[in-house]
């Protein structure tokens, strides 16, 4: 295995235990001894890749980003490049690993909520592309902020939806979509 490899390897596992500490014993166990301890490397190993707890939080929170546009460049290609739709399907994905990287977001809120401004940027970016690709910008917005509050019910255990729930929620707004598109095009037709 090339060096690079090992080292993106060992990275991998370091951001991956992280999330378990704060998944498995909350944000305050997150200390840069508690996740070499959990990734089976030395606090050295750990230091080499992330020399602070704020470099780990960060890079869990460019893993979360990263996998989210991912995923979203995925959906993108299923849906002939409607990015509301994509967005929906996304965040309608009930993975635990999803839950795993967004531990990050607490580990961010607990410790420093600076670190918060890449996902900040990232959300200003969606919403533009929410309010473009939705039928006006405010089913756009309301489309993203229901989105966004199920990736939190979900990641906090607020009452998440059944599956057979998200089932059908992802129908329905899938069907508010439509209608409100051809609601629309309907109404720019007739001026």
């Amino acid at each position: 295995m090339k060096q690079k490899d090992i080292a993106l390897a060992t990275r991998t596992t370091i951001l991956d235990a992280a999330c378990r500490v704060v998944l498995n014993k909350g944000v305050n166990a997150l200390t840069l001894d508690a996740t070499a301890l959990e990734a089976g490397v030395s606090k050295g190993g750990l230091l080499y890749h992330f020399p602070s707890k704020d470099s780990l939080i960060e890079g869990m929170i460019e893993r979360l980003v990263s996998a989210f546009d991912l995923a979203l460049e995925q959906e993108l290609a299923k849906t002939n490049g409607d990015w509301l739709a994509a967005y929906i399907n996304v965040s309608f994905i009930s993975d635990p690993r999803y839950h795993q990287l967004s531990s990050a977001l607490f580990a961010a809120i607990a410790n420093n909520p600076a670190l918060l401004k890449p996902l900040r940027d990232h959300f200003v970016e969606w919403q533009k592309k929410a309010e473009a690709s939705a039928p006006t910008p405010e089913v756009g917005t309301i489309i993203r902020l229901a989105m966004d509050g199920l990736w939190i019910a979900d990641l906090a255990g607020f009452a998440p939806p059944t599956s057979a729930m998200r089932k059908k929620m992802l129908k329905v707004l899938m069907e508010m979509m439509e209608n409100e598109s051809r609601t629309f095009s309907s109404f720019r037709d007739h001026q």
